[in-house]
């Protein structure tokens, strides 16, 4: 009986993740026909799927999460996939993997950051980005102010970002590791000043702020 259970319970496990990524596949479809999110309705959504609007709303309860699950399809299906860093010491192991798979889809990254439903998609990410980075910079911020905070990992997230990536690119033609190299280090020198400064507020030193020195 229990492993009954246990199968059954892993099947409709397995429904559920295949149904997702229909719904998810269809919003991509819709979207690369017509080329404008506000195309990819749930009604539309749902009926490219093959399912009921109620299906669609009980696996994505809100637009923004159905905007999550697409970006995420997106990025799996063009190998864009390292994920959010938890730590310091992530935030420098993965810039170079991530900017690898930046340079793998490029008219993907660049559609993701430049064009209307790109942002749409990335934006419902932000919250989860935001926290993120903050919880990753904890130990180095810990003495900051929370408007600090924002700023030393608001920096830090757009160094480890497609924004740095498609600059580097496009203004001064730095790419693949010596792009990620060149946002390695500064992302290494703002680590370093953020352990050194204790309290000290974010602003240039020209203001009279900044890190005791010897």
């Amino acid at each position: 009986m229990s492993e009954t259970r246990t199968y059954n319970s892993r099947l409709r496990q397995e429904q559920a993740e295949a149904t997702r990524e229909r719904i998810v596949a269809a919003m991509a479809d819709i979207l690369a026909e017509d080329g404008r999110i506000e195309a990819a309705t749930n009604r539309a959504v749902a009926q490219r799927a093959g399912v009921t609007e109620v299906t669609v709303y009980r696996h994505f309860p809100s637009r923004e999460l159905l905007l999550r699950g697409l970006w995420e399809h997106l990025n799996q299906r063009n190998g864009a996939n390292v994920g959010m860093p938890e730590s310091e010491a992530e935030i420098l192991d993965k810039v170079g993997p991530l900017f690898a798979t930046f340079d793998a889809a490029p008219a993907h990254i660049t559609a993701a950051i430049t064009t209307e439903h790109g942002r749409e998609m990335r934006g419902s990410l932000n919250e989860l980005r935001r926290h993120a980075f903050l919880d990753a910079l904890a130990e180095a911020t810990r003495d900051l102010s929370p408007e600090d905070k924002a700023k030393a990992a608001g920096v830090i997230q757009l160094l480890y970002s497609a924004y740095t990536w498609l600059s580097l690119r496009e203004q001064w033609n730095v790419t693949g590791k010596a792009a990620a190299e060149a946002a390695g280090w500064a992302i290494e020198t703002l680590l370093a000043d953020l352990h050194a400064r204790g309290s000290a507020p974010i602003r240039p030193r020209a203001s009279g702020d900044g890190p005791a020195k010897d």
